[in-house]
C-alpha cells in the first residue's frame, strides 16, 4: 500500500506532462469567424477628427473595415499599422509591438470605433486607444491588448499582396495620406544615391530624396530602427512602393523594406553608350547666378575657380562666363556636352553674344577621347563659327553661329564651349544659348 501511494502521484504528473505542448500553433492565417460588417468608411470615420492637435473621442457606433497595407515587421513603423478602404486609409496606433504576427500587410481587420480617439501627430491623423493626462498635458495611448479583444476582429489574410494605386509625383493630394502608393521612373537624388536609408549606429531617422525626371520631389523618411537601416540606396532610375504621410504640411514617404525599392533602370536623361543621336539645350532649367548643372553635361574650370554660370535677360536664359572682377591671374572653364553619336554626319547651331568685349575669350572645341573629366587630358580640335559684333560698351545681340560640321568618327564625341581669361586684361562676358545638334 506503501508503494501504491507513491506510485499514483507519479502516474498523474507523468500523463499531465503528455498533456503539455512544448511548441505553440503558428496563429490562424484565416483570421476569426466573420459575424461582424462594416458601416462606416474611413474617409468618414477621419473626417470626425476636428480638433488639430488634439483628441476627439469616437462617440458613433462606426465600425470600418481595411487591409493592412503597412505593418511593424521591418522596425520601420513602431507599435503601428496602416489601413486602408476604397475611400482612404489611416494610421492605427496600438500598446503593444510585434503587430505583423497577428496582423501582417494583407490582412483585412474590422475595427469597432466608438470609444475609440481619433488625433493626429503634425497633421497625420491617427487612431488610437485613450488618453492619459501628464503634466497637465494630454497624450495618446494606443490600442490595448484589451481593448483589441473587444474591438479588433481579424478578418482573412489574401494570396496576394495589397495593389498599390500608381500615381505620380506631381498627382499626389491629401485624400492618398496613410494609402499604400508606387511611383514609376523615379530615382534617389544624386547627392543621395549610394548612401545608408537612416543611421544604423545612432538610431537616428534619415530623410532621402526621391526626384522623377521633370525635378518633383518627395521626401522619402526611414527609421534608424528599420531593418534596411544600414543598406544603401541604389544608383539607377526604377518604382517605389509605400505608403504616404504627412508633417507640418510636407508630404513624406515610407517603405516597407527594400524589396519596395525596384531601382535598376538608366537615370533621367542617362546617354546612351552609343551617344546622343541629337541634342537641343537651351538652359531654361538654370538660374541665375548659379552654377550651370544639366545632367550628362560637364562643366569644370581648368584655371581658377570660377565655371559656366546661369544668367538670363528679358526672360531668356542662358550660360554665361567672365573673368571680370575675378582676381584671377588666370581663368580657364569648360561647358562640355554630353556625348553625341558621330557615326553619322551631324551639324552643330548655337547662339552667342559678348559684353563690354576687350578680347576674343569663347573657343568651341570637338573631342572623341574626352574622359568626362579632365579636358587637358583629352584631344581636341577647334571649331570655326561665326561670332556677334564686339561691343566696347556694353551687350551684343545673340548671333547665330551658322551650322558647323561636325567630323564623322566610328565612336562618339563631345562638344567643349572653352572661356579664357583674367582679371586685368581679358575680362570680356561670354554667353551662348540655343545647341542643337542634328
Amino acid at each position: 500500500m506503501k508503494y501504491l501511494k507513491i506510485l499514483l502521484p507519479l502516474a498523474l504528473m507523468v500523463g499531465l506532462a503528455a498533456c503539455v505542448k512544448t511548441e505553440f500553433d503558428e496563429p490562424p492565417l484565416g483570421g476569426e469567424p466573420i459575424n461582424i460588417t462594416a458601416n462606416a468608411t474611413i474617409k468618414a470615420l477621419k473626417a470626425l477628427h476636428i480638433t488639430p492637435g488634439g483628441y476627439d473621442k469616437v462617440v458613433d457606433d462606426m465600425i470600418i473595415s481595411g487591409v493592412v497595407v503597412m505593418d511593424d515587421r521591418s522596425g520601420n513603423y513602431y507599435k503601428t499599422l496602416v489601413i486602408q478602404d476604397s475611400t482612404g486609409g489611416i494610421e492605427v496606433k496600438f500598446n503593444d509591438g510585434y503587430l505583423y504576427n497577428q496582423y501582417p500587410v494583407g490582412r483585412r481587420m474590422y475595427i469597432k470605433c466608438q470609444g475609440l480617439i481619433l488625433s493626429d501627430y503634425n497633421g497625420l491623423t491617427q487612431l488610437t486607444g485613450s488618453t492619459v493626462e501628464q503634466g497637465g498635458q494630454l497624450s495618446g495611448v494606443g490600442i490595448t491588448a484589451a481593448q483589441i479583444r473587444d474591438k479588433v476582429v481579424k478578418g482573412p489574410i489574401s494570396d496576394t499582396p495589397p495593389v498599390p494605386r500608381v500615381t505620380t509625383l506631381g498627382a499626389i493630394n491629401a485624400d492618398m495620406v496613410s494609402t499604400l502608393l508606387q511611383f514609376n521612373d523615379v530615382e534617389f537624388i544624386k547627392a543621395d544615391t549610394g548612401k545608408t536609408y537612416a543611421d544604423p549606429v545612432t538610431k537616428y531617422n534619415l530623410n532621402r530624396t526621391i526626384e522623377d525626371c521633370n525635378s518633383l520631389q518627395i521626401i522619402l523618411r526611414s527609421s534608424g530602427y528599420a531593418e534596411f537601416a544600414g543598406a544603401l540606396t541604389p544608383g539607377g532610375k526604377g518604382t517605389i512602393t509605400g505608403v504616404l504621410g504627412i508633417y507640418n504640411g510636407t508630404y513624406q514617404f515610407f517603405i516597407r523594406d527594400t524589396y519596395d525599392v525596384q531601382m535598376e533602370g538608366e537615370r533621367c536623361g542617362a546617354v546612351p553608350a552609343t551617344g546622343l543621336t541629337s541634342l537641343n539645350e537651351t538652359f531654361d532649367g538654370t538660374s541665375t547666378n548659379v552654377d550651370v548643372d544639366i545632367i550628362a553635361w560637364t562643366n569644370i574650370a581648368v584655371q581658377g575657380n570660377r565655371i559656366w554660370r546661369g544668367a538670363s535677360f528679358s526672360g531668356d536664359k542662358f550660360a554665361s562666363a567672365t573673368a571680370y572682377n575675378s582676381s584671377l591671374a588666370a581663368m580657364e572653364t569648360w561647358l562640355i556636352t554630353p556625348p553625341i553619336d558621330l557615326r553619322t554626319q551631324k551639324s552643330l547651331n548655337f547662339q552667342s553674344s559678348s559684353g563690354y568685349y576687350v578680347h576674343d575669350g569663347l573657343s568651341v572645341w570637338v573631342s572623341t577621347d574626352f574622359n568626362g573629366q579632365n579636358p587637358s587630358a583629352a584631344t581636341w580640335t577647334q571649331l570655326n563659327f561665326t561670332k556677334p559684333t564686339p561691343n566696347a560698351s556694353g551687350y551684343s545681340d545673340f548671333v547665330s553661329s551658322g551650322n558647323i560640321a561636325l567630323p564623322v568618327f566610328n565612336g562618339k564625341g563631345w562638344i567643349g564651349f572653352k572661356y579664357s581669361g583674367d582679371t586685368n586684361t581679358n575680362t570680356t562676358t561670354w554667353r551662348f544659348d540655343d545647341v542643337i545638334v542634328q
